[in-house]
């Protein structure tokens, strides 16, 4: 259930930074491999801005493709270099994929594809918020 707790952060980030402003939509950044449920997210948010100033603003949920870095040789590569290498992870354990259950088991599972290393750094994988739009204005970028 951290869907509730994020959506709880959420609320309480963006009407303490903006007390005074009418809240239109929130964008909000979620790594792939967070493994959140984005209905409940989204259901959670709904709830918990009732009588805020966020009440009638839409969480809009963008999906961020994580980057790798190498520790062995420092290059960086993309998900779509190994994207093949989790699909056969996943036709191999169906539900019971381990990384939906441990995203930190993820080094063990993939190689980095210059040198083959399995130490490997996932970057960028942080829950940001991406952008707030009030009512009446212009989006406003994060």
């Amino acid at each position: 259930m951290h869907e509730w707790s994020i959506a709880q952060s959420v609320v309480l980030t963006v009407t303490h930074a903006f007390p005074d402003k009418k809240i239109k939509k929130i964008k909000l950044g979620i790594p792939m491999f967070s493994f959140l449920d984005v209905e409940i997210l989204k259901e959670a948010f709904d709830v918990l801005k009732q009588g805020s100033n966020l009440e009638n603003a839409e969480l809009e949920i963008v999906v961020k493709e994580p980057k790798f870095q190498c520790q062995h040789c420092g290059k960086e590569f993309t998900f779509s270099q190994i994207s093949d290498k989790l699909n056969q992870l996943k036709t191999q354990y169906g539900e019971e994929y381990p990384l939906h259950l441990m995203p930190e088991l993820l080094p063990s599972f993939i190689s980095c594809p210059y040198c083959g290393s399995h130490d490997i750094k996932v970057i960028g994988q942080e829950i940001t918020i991406e952008g707030i739009e009030e009512v009446g204005a212009v989006e406003r970028a994060g």
